[in-house]
């Protein structure tokens, strides 16, 4: 089975024959942070040690896609490697944000459904019909998470209500930005909770992304954007057009439909892990660290999120939509062919909703 590599460390990726060579970077005499690098290991699916200056070599049919958050020297044949293979290469900052990726050309494509995204963007009844089941998706997700934490330690009553009676408003919204804006006030009364929901004491009050200033908006920024990967990923594996979305504008980031998607797993993916990590006191304070009122995510932190991430990713589980057993990327797969469905007439798109 393909899985996806991460890599934490300075690393050179090149192509031997028909493997991929990786082969971490011994960086002597050069001023070392601990706080905020990551040079010592990379790991595919179980933890693979590698020290400095020794090389792995990783069958490329292995290889699912490829996740750096460390520095990564290559060339233009290794790109062309990973083309030949259809593997995705993702890069993140040292922060742990997003800063781009290469994308091989796809296997294949259609314009019938390039033209059938663009009439729905352009055509106001359907893209808000899509934006909205991308948002009631996101609620119920995010109510399912509360009503979990409400049965068991937190009386989450009162977030709970006030996060139906926004959903309820949805359905009628009619613009985009009306949408928008009930998506927000879902998101500020569900982060809200999450201080009843977290055990050990947090200062988090609200959403602060651009720079996320507390260790739990660190991780959701982190989370996210692996969340957004994964989703391209799989919109790439189908006839769908990333830079075309419904919920999101064009305009506003790059792959826009990969921002979709990704609301409806965020509450699955993202703030699931985030709860495991901190109540069952896997990581904590001492795994971050601020500088400029930035919160910066410690490398050990950053590779057991990984960790808990990828397991996630891969668990797997049975879709009540079908009775089938899927992973949660198989989800994510199957959530863009429903996309696909949707545009051509087939069957109306009905989000992915946890249970």
């Amino acid at each position: 089975m393909k899985q996806n590599l991460y890599i934490f460390s300075d690393t050179n990726l090149k192509r031997k024959d028909n493997t991929l060579l990786c082969e971490t970077i011994c960086r002597n005499g050069e001023e070392y942070d601990e706080e905020l690098d990551s040079r010592e290991e990379y790991y595919i699916g179980e933890d693979v040690l590698i020290p400095s200056g020794e090389k792995k070599f990783i069958p490329i049919e292995s290889v699912n896609s490829i996740f750096s958050f460390g520095t990564l020297h290559f060339n233009s044949r290794f790109l062309y490697f990973l083309s030949r293979y259809h593997i995705p290469l993702h890069v993140f900052n040292i922060k742990g944000g997003y800063s781009g990726s290469f994308t091989p050309l796809r296997e294949s494509s259609s314009g019938s459904v390039l033209i059938l995204q663009i009439e729905s963007y352009n055509n106001l009844e359907k893209r808000l019909q899509l934006a909205k089941a991308f948002v009631n998706g996101a609620a119920f997700n995010m109510l399912s998470n509360l009503k979990y934490y409400n049965n068991r330690k937190a009386d989450l009553s009162s977030s709970i209500a006030s996060i139906e009676k926004f959903t309820e408003k949805i359905n009628y919204a009619d613009s985009i930005n009306q949408l928008m804006g009930y998506e927000g006030n879902i998101r500020s009364v569900y982060f809200s909770a999450w201080p009843k929901i977290i055990s050990i004491p947090i200062e988090f009050y609200k959403r602060t992304a651009r720079p996320p200033m507390d260790m739990v908006n660190a991780l959701i920024s982190y989370g996210n954007a692996i969340v957004y990967s994964i989703c391209l990923n799989e919109i790439y594996k189908t006839y769908l057009y990333p830079e075309i979305g419904f919920l999101h504008q064009p305009s506003e980031n790059k792959y826009p439909l990969s921002y979709d998607i990704a609301e409806i797993f965020k509450p699955i993916l993202t703030d699931r892990i985030i709860f495991k990590l901190f109540n069952k006191y896997i990581i904590s304070e001492n795994d971050f660290s601020y500088r400029n009122d930035y919160c910066y995510i410690k490398k050990k932190a950053k590779e057991t999120y990984i960790k808990e991430f990828d397991d996630k990713l891969n668990t797997v589980l049975k879709d009540r939509s079908d009775e089938r057993s899927k992973t949660y990327k198989t989800l994510i797969l199957n959530e863009c062919y429903k996309i696909v469905k949707h545009l051509n007439g087939e069957q109306e798109y009905i989000p992915y909703k946890a249970y």
